[in-house]
């Protein structure tokens, strides 16, 4: 039992050492992004659209920096603001001098794109793209998310809390102590007072109950009524908000199963959107065997074309026939509009007059050359605040 107990105690303070030290350079990183931004220029952008593949995908962030017009050359990759208009990222095909010495006309054109932008832009500066990492957009907007800032806000308080604990120290010992053996790990504690072991112990059980907490709360919210799910069930591959582009679809797919139901019933499938601030248009497929990644192994059907779907809660209907039934669908969810703007998906299956419903989230990835330095402030500030903690456990540990 003892060994036990040591063992837990090493593991514990390795995980703890481990989690501020990633914390802590996590916040270096924040801390060096932002003196770059203020003193150099430099800041993010994240590419909704494909006009640059196959050089800069959809869904990539780039570092940009902000240099003048006349350091531009032919061949860089460029962002120009746009007077009333988001700002766009092309490749310089031809320079030109402009109406004055600091400004200059650039014709651009995407990668992707079959022709050059429609007429010359004028400008006295741009920022040109120093490098891009692809698919990192997704992952910036989930951490974006409130949902994903507020479950790091709470676990960074819980490793801090761990991290500073008091721990007991056990008093000194008088003179007659000095010439008796000391006690042994296994001496019992004085009366109302912890052992360092079993301080220790109580802080690792209650960082062990916090976590699953956390990790159980999200999933209360989405168990079907137990009526329900004895008649009709839906399994998906959603879950969590996903980030849309206007380019490439997400791809959600359920399996509606009433083979339980009744003979001779219906099943009815419905599709609403709530939510406000997002375009969402959506194609539905039914396919005679369940989805694959690469798509549909057996017969596809197509239920509905792209169409743009209401965020008004209402519902569109999607499918009818009779029960028993299982429904393989695949709803492909594209979106535009507001970066800041979520919506919720809601399938409902009705068999017998008995319901069951799946939900999957929805945002879109801001356009190209869209501020970005927000996204990085909660988390810098998280990440320092845990930083900081380090350099004062170091310091106290030195004392």
């Amino acid at each position: 039992m003892n060994a036990a107990v040591r063992i837990a105690g090493r593991v514990g303070r390795a995980l703890r050492e481990t989690l501020l030290t990633l914390a802590a350079a996590g916040g270096v990183v924040c801390v060096v992004l932002t003196i770059l931004a203020f003193t150099g220029g430099y800041s993010l952008i994240m590419f909704r659209t494909g006009s640059m593949s196959p050089t800069i995908p959809a869904g990539s962030v780039a570092l940009v920096q902000r240099i003048p017009a006349s350091d531009l050359a032919i061949g860089d990759v460029t962002t120009v603001d746009r007077a009333g208009e988001l700002p766009i990222t092309h490749r310089i095909i031809d320079i030109s001098p402009g109406p004055t010495s600091a400004q200059r006309m650039i014709t651009m054109k995407g990668d992707a794109n079959p022709s050059a932008d429609p007429a010359p832009y004028t400008i006295s500066e741009a920022r040109i793209v120093r490098g891009s990492l692809p698919g990192l957009a997704y992952v910036i907007v989930w951490f974006g998310s409130p949902w994903v800032l507020g479950t790091i806000t709470v676990g960074a308080a819980l490793l801090v809390t761990w991290a500073f604990w008091p721990r007991a120290r056990r008093p000194a010992p008088t003179d007659a102590e000095d010439e008796s053996p000391g006690p042994s790990d296994d001496a019992p504690p004085s009366p109302g007072f912890a052992t360092r072991r079993e301080r220790r112990l109580g802080q690792h059980v209650a960082s062990c109950i916090a976590i699953g907490m956390l990790a159980v709360l999200p999933s209360l919210s989405s168990a079907p009524p137990a009526g329900a799910a004895e008649l009709i069930s839906i399994t998906s591959n959603g879950g969590g908000t996903h980030v849309l582009d206007a380019v490439r679809p997400y791809d959600w797919d359920l399996d509606i199963d009433a083979a339980s139901a009744p003979a001779d019933g219906e099943l009815t499938i419905t599709l609403r959107g709530e939510g406000h601030g997002v375009e969402l248009s959506t194609v539905v497929r039914s396919c005679t065997t369940r989805w694959e990644g690469s798509g549909c192994p057996g017969t596809a059907t197509t239920l509905g074309t792209a169409a743009p779907l209401r965020l008004d809660g209402a519902e569109k209907p999607l499918l009818r026939q009779a029960t028993p039934s299982v429904v393989h669908l695949r709803i492909s969810v594209t979106g535009g509009g507001d970066p800041i703007g979520t919506a919720t998906l809601i399938l409902r299956a009705t068999a017998e007059q008995t319901s069951v419903e799946q939900t999957v989230g929805a945002t879109v990835l801001p356009a190209t050359g869209g501020p970005s330095p927000t996204l990085l402030a909660a988390p810098a500030a998280v990440l320092t605040g845990l930083g900081a903690a380090l350099i004062a456990r170091h310091r106290r540990r030195e004392r």
